[in-house]
């Protein structure tokens, strides 16, 4: 959402579109769904006030280029919040609402506030901006090749069709739809098809380490017991952020077993550091928990015990945030033929069949399937892929494999089994695997990954 008229005037607040957009932000997540917004947002002020009002990110455009100190703030305490706008004319850029051409090159300033820690980036091709002639793939293919790897790229202007939308998610991180949505030229069942089918066929396979969390520290042991120190949470996150990983899972697994809350103060640490999803996850237990956990700065939360004890939160949480936000964590164990559920960190048998309630969690809303085998957990031999075939074939939601990862060949493995993203921990974080090697091993062999 772009509020024009304060783009124009300068001023974000004193214009008729200002309540619309308060309105906007309340119906958005009433719906559940994210909302960006920009347009004349021009000091610190009104940057808090929409995220405290619910604004998931905040576009910034002539204030990135006009005011240093501000910017440097920004990139220090909102970096995971805030996107920058850069509108290209020829490869130059144009200021306050494409009124004023300057003779900066796009290619420098994107480089010099990548440097400032910026890494999520709206460019706008202006030439192609409301022609409805598809965009300038040239201009998007050089700033995939001279962009930071964690650094994302919005692509804008000139979609007119459905077509269009596949070439921009070719070359870019995502694209915005404007005018073919008003005028028809893509329907919204149609472009809702389209979505629905990327998201289903899950190409795109993520590499995701994970951060076990106890009293502060990272600690990784083999199936969940025997626990040893692997490093600080906030260096290891600003780690794996500059070296490809995909997303962060951060668990707090003491919080369940001990009846402390997830640990904010660190969560936050963390979400300053990286710029590539965070799923947040132990002793969550109400709405109120989870929107606390995102307002510190994770996209996603992940609940175990408290599913079990009450799976109604699945539902209620996907009502509020989207079932895009829910993971349902699921530790698994072998029990005969089949394998049973606990709970509280592995500790606690409930008597449920992962099957039965892998199905059930989906039916109550759950968007993603955290699935640990705790029989392979920290053993190196690999993931239990009958455990990953098992699920995968009964339900349509992305499955997280973790547990047991000790070579490159056990990531194909699960991921020819069925899951949409691998997990591990103690290989990357006692450095016996670098994630940017798995990545090319997996790119040699067949496995679509981000570069």
């Amino acid at each position: 959402m772009v509020n024009l008229d304060g783009a124009l005037t300068g001023n974000f607040r004193e214009n008729l579109s200002y309540p619309a957009i308060l309105d906007l932000i309340t119906l958005s997540k009433q719906a559940g769904i994210k909302i960006q917004i920009g347009g004349g947002i021009r000091s610190i002020e009104i940057i808090e006030e929409l995220i405290n009002r619910g604004t998931d990110r905040i576009i910034l455009g002539t204030i990135a280029l006009d005011d240093n100190k501000l910017l440097e703030i920004l990139s220090k305490q909102y970096r995971n919040k805030i996107a920058i706008a850069l509108d290209s004319s020829n490869r130059t850029l144009r200021t306050k609402g494409w009124q004023f051409e300057t003779d900066l090159d796009l290619f420098k300033v994107l480089s010099k506030l990548e440097n400032k820690g910026i890494r999520d980036f709206i460019v706008t091709d202006i030439m192609k901006d409301g022609t409805s002639t598809g965009q300038d793939a040239n201009l998007f293919l050089e700033l995939k090749e001279k962009k930071k790897v964690n650094s994302r790229i919005i692509a804008s202007g000139g979609i007119s069709s459905i077509s269009d939308v596949e070439k921009a998610l070719s070359y870019a991180d995502g694209v915005i739809v404007g005018k073919a949505l008003y005028d028809g030229s893509i329907p919204p069942k149609v472009l809702g098809s389209f979505l629905d089918n990327l998201h289903n066929s899950r190409l795109v396979k993520r590499i995701i380490p994970c951060l076990d969390v106890k009293n502060g520290r990272v600690v990784k042991g083999v199936k969940f017991k025997n626990l040893r120190d692997s490093g600080d949470p906030v260096e290891l996150a600003r780690f794996y952020n500059e070296n490809g990983a995909d997303e962060l899972v951060f668990l707090d697994i003491s919080a369940t077993l001990e009846g402390r809350k997830s640990i904010l103060n660190t969560i936050r640490s963390v979400a300053e550091e990286i710029f590539i999803p965070l799923t947040v996850g132990g002793g969550i237990k109400t709405i109120e928990d989870m929107t606390a956990i995102i307002k510190a700065g994770a996209e996603k939360v992940s609940i175990n015990s408290a599913a079990i004890k009450d799976p109604n939160l699945i539902t209620k949480g996907a009502k509020k945030f989207g079932s895009q936000c829910i993971v349902v964590a699921i530790d698994a164990k072998k029990k005969g033929k089949s394998w049973e559920v606990y709970s509280h960190s592995g500790t606690k048998p409930t008597g449920l069949d992962v099957l039965e309630w892998v199905k059930t969690v989906v039916d109550k809303g759950a968007g993603e399937l955290l699935v640990t085998s705790m029989d392979r957990d920290g053993t190196n031999l690999g993931y239990d892929l009958d455990l990953i075939r098992a699920i995968t074939d009964i339900v349509p939601v992305p499955v997280i494999a973790s547990g047991g990862a000790g070579n490159k060949k056990h990531f194909i493995e699960a991921i020819n089994n069925g899951a949409e993203a691998v997990l591990a921990a103690s290989l990357f974080h006692f450095n016996l695997l670098r994630i940017q090697d798995l990545k090319e091993f997996l790119n040699n062999n067949g496995v679509m990954v981000r570069k």
